[in-house]
């Protein structure tokens, strides 16, 4: 706990974004910054074809953050297409960005409160609806909860 009472939580910033954007966060943030501590995940890889060739296993993402976490305390995490991730490969990365957040890995308690989380939620909007900041937070708050569950990472975004 920091000296002032105020529980360490890691920042996160979850950018809702038309399907029709096919950019990069994470590249773009690569580019711009000139250190090494930025770390992407993404959940399901597909092939040409738009079949999901592999997606990471819980243990998987565990493993990968809290090395990078361990090397990088300040580091930023960017999480592109959260909803591609199942709801169990999410896991870890809720546990390291909520309140005393961090991580067991091989005994170790890895701290994850240092780090900034950035996350990308594709969601499909038509075109009259983006004029409407009020109507755009419903849908990507219902699309959080329809594609992640009503579990704790979806409602972590209220």
């Amino acid at each position: 706990a920091q000296d002032d009472g105020v529980p360490n939580k890691g920042t996160a910033i979850l950018l809702a974004r038309n399907t029709s954007y096919s950019g990069s966060v994470y590249d773009k943030l690569e580019a711009g910054m000139e250190c090494n501590c930025i770390k992407r995940f993404v959940g399901a890889n597909v092939d040409s074809k738009g079949v999901e060739v592999s997606s990471k296993s819980k243990g998987q993402v565990q493993k990968e953050l809290a090395e990078f976490l361990t090397e990088c305390t300040h580091g930023i995490v960017v999480v592109e297409g959260i909803e591609s991730f199942g709801s169990d490969s999410l896991s870890p990365l809720h546990n390291a960005m909520s309140e005393q957040g961090g991580l067991t890995y091989n005994g170790t308690n890895v701290p994850g409160w240092n780090a900034k989380y950035i996350l990308t939620l594709n969601v499909p909007m038509e075109e009259g609806l983006q004029n409407s900041e009020d109507l755009v937070k419903q849908v990507v708050k219902q699309s959080l909860v329809e594609r992640l569950g009503a579990g704790s990472f979806a409602l972590a975004f209220r």
